[in-house]
């Protein structure tokens, strides 16, 4: 039986990428090492930092993480957005609502990943019955 899911991603750069997770999605450090850092918020989700040349990754693996997208929703994308514009993160797709039921915006890790920070709004019909009925519930 399954106790626990989450990412953990290979990086040249943990501590700078820790502090970005930290900083924009308020995660916590639960454990710290020069190679490691574990992350978790006070929903219970979490996020794990690893070096990427560290020895426990066979070596034909050891790079960094590519082709990965990190979805993150929040209660009010349009107050995060704004708090993002005073920063120096890199904004790759402005904020903008889409049909399928997001309004979201795309920014990039120091890692170069993508990360799409989505508020879900309910869909235009076209795309209403792709849902299933429990989604349907909560559009």
């Amino acid at each position: 039986m399954t106790t626990s899911f989450y990412p953990v991603l290979m990086s040249a750069t943990i501590e700078e990428t820790s502090k970005f997770f930290i900083d924009l999605f308020h995660f916590e450090v639960t454990y710290t090492s020069d190679w490691y850092v574990s992350l978790k918020n006070k929903q219970g989700f979490e996020l794990a930092v690893i070096d990427s040349t560290h020895e426990t990754i066979p070596k034909k693996y050891q790079a960094n993480c590519k082709g990965i997208i990190l979805n993150f929703e929040v209660e009010d994308v349009d107050s995060v957005y704004g708090e993002l514009q005073k920063t120096e993160a890199k904004i790759l797709m402005p904020i903008k609502d889409e049909a399928f039921g997001q309004r979201h915006f795309m920014i990039e890790s120091p890692d170069e990943l993508i990360i799409d920070v989505i508020q879900n709004i309910p869909p235009s019909e076209e795309y209403l019955e792709s849902y299933t009925a429990v989604e349907n519930e909560h559009a």
